[in-house]
């Protein structure tokens, strides 16, 4: 039973990561569009993979694995709301060059938040794998 909220916290970081990520991060137009979808799907999924990861927190004995895995959100769910108050500074995106010194270092911000994912995907897959 344990296994079930890692599995789901497992899958829901793939979708993320190899599905959501890329079809909405490379638009070529309307980034500022595609960003805010983005942005709306990650702050839904927080609380969710948080109410995840306690369950496995709970149900599991390991607990330093569930303690890694939430300190991992933790870490993103911090860059998700810095990217979001940068946003609201920059405005619409869209009508900023995309060689602007803010744009280029909101997309570096951007593609860490993404890599911090793909890796909590990779601990979370390492972590279901040895359970």
């Amino acid at each position: 039973m344990s296994h079930l909220p890692l599995a789901l916290y497992t899958g829901s970081l793939f979708l993320l990561v190899f599905v959501v990520a890329p079809a909405l991060l490379r638009e070529k137009q309307n980034k500022n569009l595609a960003g805010r979808f983005y942005g709306r799907i990650l702050w839904r999924f927080y609380p969710l993979a948080f109410l995840l990861l306690l369950s496995y927190l709970i149900l599991d004995a390991h607990k330093l694995y569930a303690l890694l895995l939430m300190s991992g959100l933790g870490v993103n769910v911090i860059i998700s709301y810095y990217l979001k108050k940068l946003k609201r500074s920059l405005g619409d995106i869209d009508l900023l060059p995309f060689d602007h010194p803010k744009r280029s270092f909101f997309r570096k911000v951007s593609m860490i938040s993404t890599l911090l994912l793909f890796i909590n995907f990779l601990l979370s897959l390492y972590v279901f794998a040895k359970s």
